[in-house]
């Protein structure tokens, strides 16, 4: 997002170099920047214990793909919390660990990524009405179902490189 009006008083906000940092959006009544902002999202690459990853069908924009499962953090969440949490909602599943694999921006709806391997037991799934369908892939076949060069390709591939 970029501000063109303070967030806090609603008066337009001019310019003032800060650093190295150039030109800053100013607001010179609240005498403060207002630094561009973006989205963050957590992105998970499900993986139980047979090493199936878990690919879903979103109900919603585009869905006859598979994608992996994906949400915004919340305000005061850790980038793990909301991992865990985006897997519980979307698939009823809980995590049993969850580790960082590496960020990701998507400029095309201007968001950071940041990706995860999560383990889980495989179990009965309990999919929310975002969800359509959810289903176990062998790891080659995941990186096929999904799109070529997205992010959870790559974040798939990084866990067939480096944690399989």
């Amino acid at each position: 997002m970029r501000y063109k009006y303070c967030p806090e008083c609603g008066t337009a906000l001019d310019s003032m170099p800060i650093g190295d940092e150039g030109q800053v959006p100013w607001c010179k009544k609240c005498d403060r920047p207002w630094f561009d902002t973006f989205n963050t999202c957590v992105l998970s690459v499900i993986v139980n214990e047979d090493n199936e990853v878990l690919l879903i069908r979103q109900s919603y924009h585009d869905t006859t793909k598979y994608v992996g499962v994906a949400g915004y953090m919340k305000p005061n969440e850790t980038a793990e919390a909301a991992a865990a949490r985006e897997i519980a909602e979307e698939t009823g599943l809980e995590a049993v660990s969850v580790h960082f694999l590496e960020s990701l921006f998507y400029e095309g709806r201007d968001q950071l990524m940041l990706g995860f391997v999560a383990r889980v037991h495989k179990s009965g799934l309990k999919l929310s009405g975002e969800v359509l369908e959810g289903k176990w892939f062998d790891i080659d076949t995941a990186i096929k179902t999904v799109r070529e060069g997205s992010i959870i390709q790559k974040l798939i591939i990084y866990t067939k490189e480096n944690m399989l």
